[in-house]
């Protein structure tokens, strides 16, 4: 399958705040030449060790630029990824390296729009595999310089791409299967003390807000149990991964399968929800959970979800966690 990327092709992950400008005057170009690594980390960190970005070497015989775009897509047979993507591009690197070597304007006094600037994140590799991390022109307020780099970057040819997914954003699977790609464990807190809020014995009479302020729409509510016909349970796993890459760490729940519950098994489920007592207080975290989806003969009710394990909490369709009985937590449990 076909890749969608964004690509966001001068901008990388290096975030520049202008201000009305420090220290304004004529200096120095603060870059000094960058340090050759062994190897391109896309996305950089900024931990012990991290290669600083600076102008390329004069010594350095380059072959490629290396760009990375910490904010890309992709899409395989699993479904839509989020992730890094790392470009090699070729072929006349002169109008890239001489708009790389343009100095910084000098710091301006100001005034300089307060907004945020992302910068290239951009890499050289030279004739022996080794790469430097490269600064961008800045002009005074620190917003990348207008140096031509753009067009420059856009005369290459992309000759390679690696793809380093974070996440799971769609699923192919959940999404052939009518589920979500990700359980939803939304629950929404009560201005009580146990929710970590003020209780209302603790705010003045004349400042309590009441529930219908604060939510002006009516929340779902049960359906009737005569009025299911079935329901179709969609389950999840933590780090489940994919084919792909299986040791992907961003989705904390990813869809593992579906399941069809007959009328009876249904309405077993919905009477033993629908009676489920408050939950206690947990921080317990659960690794398997199933969203329930109650058909009804009329069409489609709210769809409620479970922790299979952990607090074994049940989110009504009302958003309120509930404790979910060993009985129902029996009846919605797969097989093996």
């Amino acid at each position: 399958m076909r890749r969608l990327t964004v690509v966001v092709a001068t901008l990388g992950v290096s975030l520049v705040l202008a201000g009305c400008g420090a220290i304004p005057g004529i200096g120095p170009d603060p870059r000094i030449e960058a340090t050759p690594v062994a190897t391109v980390i896309c996305p950089q960190t900024h931990e012990a060790g991290h290669a600083e970005a600076g102008l390329v070497p004069s010594d350095f015989t380059a072959v490629a630029v290396l760009r990375c775009d910490p904010y890309a897509s992709w899409e395989d047979d699993d479904g839509s990824w989020s992730g890094a993507l790392l470009e090699r591009l070729e072929g006349d690197l002169e109008p890239v390296l001489a708009a790389l070597a343009s100095p910084n304007d000098p710091r301006s006094m100001g005034p300089c729009t307060a907004i945020g600037y992302l910068s290239p994140e951009l890499w050289v590799e030279d004739a022996d595999g080794r790469v430097v991390r490269v600064a961008v022109p800045s002009d005074g307020c620190g917003a990348p310089k207008s140096v031509g780099l753009d067009a420059a970057l856009a005369a290459l040819t992309v000759v390679d791409e690696t793809f380093t997914p974070e996440s799971l954003v769609d699923s192919a699977a959940a999404t052939d299967a009518g589920c979500a790609t990700q359980a939803s464990m939304l629950i929404l807190a009560g201005p009580d003390a146990t929710s970590g809020l003020l209780a209302d014995a603790d705010i003045p009479d004349d400042q309590v807000i009441g529930e219908d302020a604060l939510i002006p729409f009516e929340l779902p509510a049960w359906p009737e149990v005569a009025t299911v016909d079935g329901a179709r349970l969609c389950d999840y796993v933590a780090g489940l991964g994919s084919t792909r890459s299986p040791a992907v760490t961003g989705d904390p729940n990813i869809f593992a399968g579906v399941r069809e519950l007959a009328t009876a098994e249904a309405q077993a489920v919905l009477a033993d929800a629908r009676h489920a007592p408050t939950a206690p207080s947990c921080t317990d975290a659960a690794t398997r959970w199933v969203v329930v989806h109650p058909s009804l003969v009329s069409g489609q009710s709210q769809p409620f979800t479970v922790e299979l394990d952990g607090c074994r909490r049940l989110v009504d369709p009302g958003l309120q966690p509930r404790a979910a009985s060993p009985e129902l937590l029996d009846l919605l449990t797969p097989a093996g």
